[in-house]
């Protein structure tokens, strides 16, 4: 059996998508599984266990040279085709991702009209499965799998990332991160794609504050140039206790995170990453709920506002204040984010410090 995923991206869609994965592999102990992705994740994809092979296919890169897209979906089709796929499977539910998934020359299997993102894309499938509304995101896609290849979910969430896990705890830093990681720290992790989901700088700050009251060094990683800028302005107003990271890898930003006492995110890929990988952690809902999307880690406490019009899932709020803040990120306080990490790490640093294991550097 060879079987091709198609989940081109966003970071925590890909990731919800693993525990799926993990159920094909259980229900096909020998197959061989692909994924086609956006080339900007095949990191990630890669940590899966049950994944042989990941294919790329660069479309976000073509939007301004969209006129050679023809030449590489070609291409696209002679390197799916020589595969041989036994069966295509659209996780995506896009018409994009349909129409590329039938490249292949297979039989595809997806979401029906009524659970697709796209309706029209069910159309362009050979076998399609309907699952219930209101489920978890994770739950939807093991569903799919269950009705469309009769595997059985009974088992508990498997992201299949135990094997990265463990090679990242052993694994060593770089020089350049010897002396950022030999003391306690605490990640903060500000960088989100919705407008929504960004938490009030002044409030970052202030946390940043409360923290080093207690001694804790606060990080702060960075993924692109507007996230760098923002980094570099919380630590200008956070203090000496604030350190901005050089630019990592998702893999050095994995190895950091799993060596932090624990972290601070938005709703992202990256804190959707930490919670599987079982950091101590503190996710805050603005626009979305965790029962939709969260990822419920042994230690990840999920923090919403209670407010009215929240979970809205819009990527920007119809209603932000006369600060341009959304009322329900302006909710979730820093002293209230500040009192939930208290309840993770030790008050005070030096406590920490006198538990800290040492830690292998490269």
């Amino acid at each position: 059996m060879k079987i091709l995923i198609v989940k081109l991206s966003s970071l925590g869609d890909i990731l919800h998508m693993f525990p799926a994965v993990s159920d094909l592999r259980r229900h096909f102990p020998g197959a061989e599984i692909h994924w086609l992705v956006e080339p900007a994740f095949v990191e990630v994809v890669g940590w899966q266990s049950a994944i042989n092979k990941v294919i790329t296919i660069p479309l976000r890169a073509h939007k301004k040279i969209w006129w050679k897209i023809p030449a590489l979906l070609n291409k696209l089709r002679g390197q799916l085709q020589a595969e041989n796929y036994d069966v295509v499977l659209d996780a995506q539910g896009l018409l994009k991702s349909a129409l590329l998934s039938r490249l292949a020359g297979v039989a595809v299997f997806g979401f029906d009209a009524d659970t697709a993102r796209e309706s029209l894309a069910a159309r362009f499938y050979q076998k399609t499965a309907k699952v219930p509304d209101g489920l978890h995101v994770i739950e939807k896609n093991r569903q799919l799998v269950a009705k469309l290849f009769a595997a059985d979910i009974t088992q508990p969430a498997d992201f299949g990332l135990d094997k990265f896990r463990h090679e990242r705890m052993q694994a060593g830093f770089s020089s350049a991160l010897r002396e950022i990681t030999d003391q306690p720290y605490i990640v903060l992790l500000h960088g989100t794609t919705w407008n929504s989901k960004y938490w009030p700088e002044a409030s970052w700050v202030e946390l940043i504050h409360l923290l080093a009251q207690q001694g804790w060094r606060c990080l702060l990683p960075w993924g692109n140039e507007v996230e760098r800028q923002r980094a570099h302005r919380l630590r200008a107003a956070g203090g000496e206790h604030a350190q901005v990271l050089s630019k990592l890898s998702l893999t050095e930003l994995m190895g950091v995170l799993l060596h932090a006492r624990a972290f601070v995110s938005v709703e992202s890929g990256i804190g959707h990453l930490a919670a599987v990988l079982d950091v101590p952690g503190i996710m805050l809902h603005g626009p979305t709920s965790p029962n939709y999307s969260g990822i419920l880690g042994k230690a990840c406490l999920h923090l919403t506002s209670g407010i009215a019009c929240s979970p809205c899932f819009k990527r920007d709020c119809p209603i932000l204040n006369d600060a341009g803040i959304p009322p329900c990120q302006q909710l979730i306080t820093a002293q209230w984010v500040y009192q939930q990490c208290l309840k993770l790490i030790p008050e005070n640093v030096e406590d920490a410090t006198a538990q800290t294991d040492k830690i292998p550097h490269a």
